[in-house]
């Protein structure tokens, strides 16, 4: 395992192409990937010299069409196919645009004109598939579609083309967790300095397990996305390591799945958002935690999202007889604007938890209180995001004046370096604003505003939430995500990381409307007073913020509008909302104040018939508008 352990000191590369070349050289007829789609049963494997012969024939393909230097959609199922497409991508010095098959329709809408591909590369199962819709999208010249089903081609018509570190890689589209999907164009310089980022970030000892295990790695994350495609695909292969592949789905009908795999192949490293880690812990039985054997596991990123101290504690606490240990959590900052990682290695063997007075984080200050005898209305566990790479340089600043925070106030999180992509495709006035921020007061330049707040505290990142969803209420600044936890921990009926709080934008008489929108267990809400819940609901935020709300909507699950990756998306949630497009099991609004025009004075539900006579309608389209021009 020598010739392992030093696949993670620094390669000397320029190109995803010349990483995939290197370590199929090394590593030859190791396996790269398994895909098991539900974590037992083997459908595909491929080696590190199958997937070189695989990319040179898809590349080889594309070259012979013409494609070297466009845009090809490569139409993404979960298993080894994706990953040859996009490696052959890189080959043939293509552009590659990942287009998951389960997207939802809204989400291809947008992807696909905007990227104006002229090529499209996929299965013959899922050409079949999406080929009618696809085509119908397309505005520019009628795609070409080619296929990238293994015909045994040996590769040998692959030329090799001009690609160098700073050529376009791929475009990798966001979450839209906070919007419309923006495609971050990122190059092969962008991939390769994050990827050294992720080797410093993890720092596994030369004896470690994650250096030992002939199966390294389980992964159900989606392979289009910045967490599954550079830390389980490409962190792989930079590794020199084998991972199992899982289906997304699969995870999300049981998660359960997920540690069973990895107990199953005695996996060292693993990575998933906060709602996967909650999903095991309240989706398992104990029988099933009994059968488990995660004592290998050495590395458990979290990221991806809001991190809970909760859940980690509630994790650990569950699979401690499993063998799990909590030194193998790490809490890790990213975003796709950066390729993925910004912050990850931390100087505590333990994630780092440590309490905030909650008053004071809605004035942008930082004042820590002590953790023995914490009172838990107005103190806040925020979990460390690990120190900052040599490779970048990360700031607090101040969103509206841009001038540098000082060390005790929240901030932007602005990030500089090798790891930020080009800008967004396609969308000048957004590349301007979010990748070529200056301090106002040092001139320095250019950085990528994050759109995150947060704080540094002994060399951690501490991340409080977004700044478009940061609510103002009497003049204090709250947190959606803080509030939304508040609302979930306050009845074990309501469904951890499934609720949405926001504000709609009123008239005068009503400034500050705070929604809750929340979902609720099926099997743990039999015999629960709806109507008691949301009272509990409300005194918790009262207790805990010191706001009160102005609705709270009750759902069933699986209602809430979410993310390809499963981020809660607030603004479609409001969009929905404010539609009537949301059944609630269960609701109450305030009355508004009798200065309102008679006939809406009751609800602000029912759709925008009524919405439209408080001016509602109009103002959000108005602030939707003002957002997208900023």
């Amino acid at each position: 395992m020598a010739e392992l352990t030093s696949s993670l000191a620094p390669l000397a590369l320029d190109t995803l192409v010349d990483l995939l070349q290197q370590q199929a050289a090394r590593f030859q007829d190791t396996p790269a990937f398994i895909f098991c789609p539900e974590g037992d049963v083997e459908e595909a494997r491929v080696t590190y010299r199958d997937l070189d012969r695989r990319a040179r024939a898809i590349a080889a393909r594309l070259q012979a069409y013409g494609a070297s230097g466009e845009r090809v959609l490569v139409l993404c199922r979960p298993g080894v196919d994706s990953v040859a497409g996009l490696f052959g991508c890189f080959y043939a010095g293509a552009v590659a645009v990942p287009v998951d098959e389960h997207w939802p329709i809204r989400r291809i809408e947008t992807v696909v004109p905007e990227s104006d591909a002229r090529f499209a590369l996929a299965t013959a199962k899922t050409q079949a598939k999406m080929k009618a819709a696809v085509d119908g999208l397309s505005s520019g010249p009628k795609l070409t579609w080619l296929d990238m089903d293994d015909d045994f081609d040996d590769g040998a018509a692959w030329e090799p083309q001009n690609v160098g570190a700073d050529s376009l890689a791929m475009i990798q589209y966001t979450s839209g967790s906070t919007g419309v999907p923006k495609g971050c164009v990122l190059t092969h310089r962008n991939y390769l300095a994050n990827l050294e980022v992720m080797r410093w970030a993890l720092n596994p000892a030369d004896d470690a397990p994650v250096m030992n295990s002939p199966i390294s790695g389980v992964s159900w994350l989606p392979q289009y996305h910045d967490m599954g495609f550079v830390g389980g695909i490409v962190g792989t292969i930079y590794g020199g390591r084998s991972t199992v592949l899982m289906s997304p789905s699969a995870f999300l009908m049981r998660p359960m799945r997920w540690l069973q795999a990895i107990s199953r192949y005695q996996a060292t490293i693993t990575a998933a958002p906060n709602f996967a880690y909650e999903a095991c812990v309240k989706r398992s039985t104990a029988a099933e935690r009994a059968a488990l054997d995660l004592s290998s596991l050495s590395i458990a990123v979290v990221g991806a999202g809001p991190i809970s101290s909760e859940t980690l504690q509630s994790f650990t606490d569950a699979f401690a007889p499993a063998g799990f240990r909590p030194e193998a959590f790490l809490p890790a900052y990213g975003l796709a604007e950066a390729t993925l990682g910004v912050t990850g290695m931390s100087d505590s063997p333990v994630p780092v938890v440590r309490y905030f007075d909650r008053p004071a984080l809605t004035e942008d200050r930082v004042v820590e209180v002590p953790i023995e005898g914490a009172d838990p209305e107005t103190a806040l566990p925020l979990v460390g995001c690990g120190k900052k790479s040599e490779l970048l340089d990360v700031r607090i600043v101040d969103a509206e004046t841009r001038e540098l925070r000082a060390p005790e106030e929240v901030g932007e999180i602005w990030v500089s370096g090798p790891c930020v992509g080009v800008g967004y495709w396609q969308r000048p006035e957004e590349t301007e604003h979010a990748f070529q921020a200056h301090l106002a007061d040092t001139g320095e330049g250019p950085y990528l505003r994050s759109g995150d707040l947060g704080f540094f505290r002994d060399g951690e990142l501490f991340v409080t939430g977004r700044c478009k969803d940061l609510m103002t209420i009497n003049g204090f600044s709250h947190y959606p995500n803080d509030i939304e936890l508040t609302v979930q921990a306050c009845h074990p009926a309501l469904m951890p990381s499934r609720g949405a709080v926001f504000q709609l934008p009123t008239e005068r008489y009503a400034p500050e409307y705070v929604v809750v929108v929340q979902e609720v267990h099926h099997h743990t809400a039999v015999g629960v007073d709806l109507n008691e819940l949301i009272e509990s609901i409300r005194a918790a935020i009262r207790a805990h913020h010191g706001i009160d709300v102005q609705a709270v909507a009750l759902l069933k699950p699986m209602r809430i509008p979410t993310t390809t990756s499963g981020k809660i998306q607030r603004s479609a949630c409001r969009d929905q909302y404010v539609a009537g497009e949301l059944a609630a099991m269960a609701q109450w609004t305030e009355p508004l104040p009798e200065k309102r025009a008679p006939e809406v004075k009751n609800t602000l539900l029912g759709g925008l018939a009524q919405l439209a006579a408080t001016g509602l309608a109009r103002r959000l389209r108005e602030s939707k508008g003002q957002q997208g021009q900023s």
